[in-house]
């Protein structure tokens, strides 16, 4: 009887952890039910992020526009469908179409509309918010948060009667999003214009700090509060020596950056298929070609995975020096090491390899450089 009954406790035990972890791989799944008024039978690229893992993948609609797609997430993401770039060659990279919020556990109904293709400055370009959503909490968020600003941005601009200012319209921004976050310190929202603070030119890392301290433990146990720490944790790194890494150039030689000592050495995460990235180039070709000659050097962290696109831009743009890459896109072990999860970015060097300066842009890479070697 004794063994009986054990055998029976053994049961419900295994019956009752696979129930749990049949439910917790229900409740991370979320469904799409979407349709595209565009072309019937056409595919699409997906992309989201789980887990900080880039997920790519692909839908094909039916005969009536239609699909289903199912993934895994294990908190909010945006969801992007994209299209290959032959709309605009002065663009670089695919075109997202729509992008909208995603949460685990949730059946989401989607309708993407036409009219996403319109007239930019530089030519066509899309206009990835043209849908009718149902069901995402995160998206209606969004929504209401946008709305408060603009309504704040017109009742300032009534009130003084002219057009907001750059400078004004950041403060109004900053104004907004800290008001946000004090209201909403339980809501995930409050947690990602945190972490998109860390995508600034110069990020105020004591501020957002001291502001995710504020935040519930609801949204404080995610993997985007622990991404979040894990850069600001990097940004720590200034004024200390950048740890050593290897990597493999583009004829498969390993390259170490401690065998750039004695230089000042810019190191520099970019991709082919990088709009941002390819417009600052042109910016280090300068430098290089400026300062090469007085003892300065640049190392590139390349977050491609076509050796084919990552050679024809370094040859179109003429990057002529040292580039690496393992070819794995966000996967990339030194952009991992890093905690790189925007680009374009970068590191500034000294001779002893002293992290001196970070994410210097354009015309401020020139004027820092002048200012170390007296031009």
């Amino acid at each position: 009887m004794m063994k009986r009954n054990r055998y029976s406790i053994l049961v419900i035990t295994l019956l009752f952890i696979l129930f749990q972890v049949e439910s917790q791989a229900q409740s991370n799944k979320f469904i799409i039910k979407g349709l595209v008024d565009t072309v019937a039978n056409a595919t699409y690229f997906v992309t989201y992020k789980h887990n900080g893992t880039l997920i790519r993948d692909t839908i094909s609609l039916d005969s009536r526009s239609k699909f289903k797609y199912v993934g895994t997430i294990t908190e909010p993401t945006i969801f992007s469908l994209n299209i290959k770039n032959t709309i605009n060659p002065l663009l670089i990279g695919d075109r997202d179409i729509y992008t909208f919020w995603v949460e685990p556990g949730k059946t989401i109904s989607f309708e993407g509309k036409t009219g996403w293709l319109v007239q930019g400055a530089r030519g066509l370009v899309t206009s990835p918010k043209k849908f009718h959503l149902e069901n995402s909490e995160m998206e209606v968020t969004e929504s209401n948060y946008k709305k408060d600003y603009l309504a704040a941005s017109s009742a300032w601009e009534n009130r003084m009667g002219q057009s907001l200012t750059e400078k004004e319209r950041m403060h109004l921004a900053d104004s907004v999003r800290t008001d946000f976050i004090h209201r909403h310190p339980d809501n995930y929202y409050s947690l990602y214009l945190l972490s998109n603070m860390l995508s600034f030119p110069k990020p105020d890392y004591a501020l957002i700090e001291k502001m995710l301290k504020k935040l519930s433990r609801k949204v404080t146990s995610t993997y985007l509060r622990k991404e979040t720490d894990e850069r600001i944790s990097v940004a720590k790194f200034i004024g200390k020596v950048m740890p050593d890494f290897v990597q493999a150039d583009t004829l498969s030689r390993p390259v170490k950056l401690s065998s750039f000592r004695g230089k000042y050495v810019l190191v520099d995460f970019w991709a082919s298929w990088c709009g941002p990235c390819r417009n600052e180039n042109p910016y280090l070709v300068e430098a290089y070609k400026k300062y090469a000659s007085q003892g300065f050097n640049i190392l590139s962290v390349s977050l491609d995975k076509s050796k084919e696109d990552w050679l024809k831009a370094i040859h179109k743009d003429q990057l002529s020096w040292t580039h690496v890459s393992d070819l794995k896109e966000w996967d990339n072990a030194v952009a991992k090491l890093f905690f790189i999860h925007a680009i374009p970015d970068n590191f500034l060097l000294d001779p002893n390899g002293v992290i001196i300066a970070r994410n210097l842009r354009g015309k401020e890479l020139l004027q820092k450089l002048k200012n170390i070697f007296n031009d």
